[in-house]
């Protein structure tokens, strides 16, 4: 039967939300397309791969030294293997900075057509039709691929998170991984023990509107832990210095999609917007009831952010 291959993302042996949210895309394309879901994992051990079988009833395992740490060349070889060992109808990849990295070398290497960056998926006559974002998100495109075999990225947040289950079967796939161009000398974290806030489920982020370095830290930092969630930034706020680039949201930095957005101090410029337009609940503070963040927001606050948030301070 043919398969729908979800290619698993880890860091440090955890499972990112963009696999578990990959296992639910292979489920729904599979089922409509009448093939078999399944996940490829990439690593020096099967210690992942067991964990994933519990979302996904079929895993292959694909284990090699070389790909204890990520690099293109390996997982392309990797996923490849999987693909030319199985009946693979399509292989689906997370849109983040490395599936960014390898999904087009994937679909060179198994003559497949590929689509980037998608939000959804539907089944027309036997063809899939995904759904992306362009023009920074104000316009919507439907694509579909040629080939026989496809290829797509999906944006965090486009599937919910599939829940665990009764575990599934893990089966050793052999690959002879070659030429690997690139060495992964060691990985250095931007914020030291800081978590990634494109896996956050609360986000507050600032814009210019907080004036200067110390009110950002009063404001915003301060209700994004009393909220028990992350802090995140504009880029004006970035550029300024005011907190670190791995806390910034948008086209330049990254995309989220949490269960909660509080915008503060943020017009709402399209490059912001297209970084977390998918969050599930949108909050906007903002002094200016024309700023272009109220058209997204789930709920408006219109006032002077120095006196809203510590009366949010204040209620919690």
């Amino acid at each position: 039967m043919a398969k729908i291959l979800a290619i698993a993302e880890h860091k440090n042996g955890k499972l990112t939300d963009g696999t578990l949210e990959l296992c639910k895309a292979a489920k729904a394309i599979a089922s409509a397309l009448g093939a078999e879901p399944a996940a490829a994992v990439l690593g020096k051990d099967d210690s992942v791969a067991k964990e994933v079988a519990k979302y996904i009833p079929l895993v292959f395992s694909v284990t090699n030294a070389a790909l204890e740490k990520y690099t293109s060349d390996g997982y392309v070889q990797g996923v490849k293997a999987v693909v030319e060992s199985q009946d693979v109808k399509g292989v689906l990849i997370s849109h983040s900075y490395d599936g960014v990295d390898y999904a087009a070398k994937v679909a060179m290497a198994i003559n497949a057509g590929i689509v980037s960056n998608c939000n959804k998926a539907r089944i027309d006559g036997g063809a899939v039709i995904f759904t992306r974002n362009t023009y920074n998100g104000k316009i919507q495109e439907e694509k579909k691929v040629n080939t026989d075999k496809f290829v797509a990225t999906f944006e965090k947040g486009a599937y919910d998170m599939e829940p665990a289950g009764s575990p599934g079967t893990v089966t050793a796939v052999s690959a002879s991984i070659g030429a690997i161009r690139t060495t992964v000398k060691g990985i250095i974290e931007t914020m030291a023990g800081a978590v990634d806030i494109s896996q956050a489920k609360i986000i507050v982020s600032g814009g210019r509107g907080c004036k200067d370095a110390d009110k950002y830290k009063e404001f915003i930092v301060s209700l994004a832990k009393k909220l028990g969630g992350e802090y995140g930034a504009s880029r004006p706020v970035v550029d300024s210095g005011w907190t670190d680039a791995a806390r910034q949201v948008g086209q330049s930095g990254k995309t989220v999609n949490p269960d909660l957005y509080i915008a503060v101090g943020i017009s709402g410029a399209i490059q912001h917007v297209a970084g977390m337009k998918g969050a599930k609940c949108i909050v906007a503070i903002n002094k200016d009831p024309e700023a272009p963040i109220f058209n997204i927001a789930t709920y408006g606050i219109v006032g002077d952010l120095f006196e809203v948030i510590p009366a949010m301070l204040a209620s919690l």
